[in-house]
């Protein structure tokens, strides 16, 4: 006897720009794989924003390289 019970409606999209609200009942509907699959970032994230400084990038990158480590 088969207990999971596949559903064939879409997972809406993740929107640039937009604030994203998934209910939890409707990732349970869709199930966590396929959700996370449908929503996940497949694009690298770009580390230096345009409107800072050179030197401002630098000090960025030293913060996340820290926080990485688990200091911040």
């Amino acid at each position: 006897m088969e207990t999971t019970k596949h559903i064939e409606d879409e997972v809406p999209p993740m929107k640039k720009g937009q604030l994203n609200v998934y209910k939890p009942s409707d990732i349970k509907r869709w199930g966590v794989e396929r959700f996370l699959e449908a929503t996940a970032v497949h694009e690298p994230f770009l580390r230096e924003f345009p409107e800072f400084t050179a030197e401002e990038n630098r000090r960025m990158d030293e913060l996340l390289a820290e926080g990485d480590k688990g200091a911040v």
